[in-house]
């Protein structure tokens, strides 16, 4: 029997928290943002952030703050597919990488600033600004659907979300798709496949894009084994595992052993041991660089998102 605003108070304090990095990211904000039906409201919540001196505080009403936070993980999910639609032209043109497209995008006067003789780039924009094989997580592709539906119980159009959306859900069948360019079949092929979840420090696989890579794999009958440092119970549920599934490696060596080509899903910092791992090894199998995280030239069979096509000698 009691009603808002006059008995109790109502708020909405969105957090902007990175699997992985939450207890960082609680600890140093980069804004706070404080929905309040009213100033009482609002006064109660910023009171709770006294300690976090410093820090931008965003006042607002409830609805504004939420859609601060989904207009947050949507600009996120719309740079991944940015680049993800270049890397994807890239790739069918001579001599052009996305590497160096985006690294000449990151260093403009817009995204990065003058230090001494260099500009430097935060290291954000180079994560989101960066081509792959999707996005995943419990956050980006949940968001990007939910602001699709709200538009559409408001009778307005998201054709520029829709877009993300359809450009993330096509990049896993993409990435299968070039590496069927270097075998004339991939039944019976031996796939390893490194990381299953969908962003490294986590085991989380939801909307990983690795789950549909490997059903796609196994669609084709190759013949897939994966590796990830903790996300292979979670994956092992989603997957299964048996005779004719997914075969799960406990480590980089035992994953990486007689694999024909190799597939590079997750930015693990240990995946980069992947060149010493596979140096002399013959006949040199194909690594598919999902994440553009090596170096090129340390492998003998190399190609990734976003890698054109060789430039002809003239």
């Amino acid at each position: 029997g009691k009603s808002a605003g006059q008995d109790f108070g109502v708020g909405m304090n969105p957090e902007f928290l990175t699997e992985g990095e939450a207890v960082e990211d609680f600890m140093k904000p980069d804004r706070i943002v404080l929905g309040g039906i009213d100033e009482r409201s609002i006064e109660v919540m910023s009171a709770l952030y006294k300690g976090f001196a410093g820090v931008p505080r965003i006042r607002t009403n409830p609805s504004t703050a939420e859609m601060i936070k989904y207009a947050s993980n949507t600009l996120l999910a719309t740079m991944i597919s940015f680049s993800n639609e270049l890397a994807n032209l890239s790739s069918k043109l001579e001599g052009v990488d996305i590497v160096d497209v985006l690294q000449g995008v990151h260093t403009s006067r817009y995204l990065s600033v003058p230090v001494s003789d260099n500009r430097v780039v935060h290291p954000a924009i180079v994560s989101f600004l960066g081509a792959g094989c999707g996005f995943g997580g419990s956050c980006l592709p949940k968001d990007t659907s939910a602001l699709i539906a709200h538009g559409q119980q408001h009778r307005v159009d998201m054709p520029l979300l829709r877009a993300v959306r359809r450009i993330n859900e096509n990049q896993p069948k993409l990435f299968v798709g070039l590496l069927s360019k270097h075998f004339r079949t991939l039944k019976g092929v031996k796939v390893a496949v490194l990381g299953l979840a969908f962003r490294p420090g986590t085991d989380d696989v939801r909307e990983s894009p690795a789950i549909p890579i490997i059903k796609e794999l196994l669609s084709k009958k190759a013949v897939v084994k994966a590796h990830d440092p903790i996300a292979i119970p979670n994956a092992k549920k989603m997957l299964g595992a048996g005779k004719e599934r997914v075969t799960f490696a406990a480590t980089l060596a035992e994953a990486v052993e007689g694999a024909q080509a190799i597939l590079v899903i997750t930015r693990w910092k240990e995946f980069e041991k992947l060149s010493d791992l596979v140096a002399g090894v013959t006949p040199p199998p194909l690594v598919l660089d999902g994440r553009r995280m090596m170096e090129r030239g340390k492998f003998v069979r190399y190609d990734g998102v976003g890698l054109g096509k060789r430039r002809k000698a003239s």
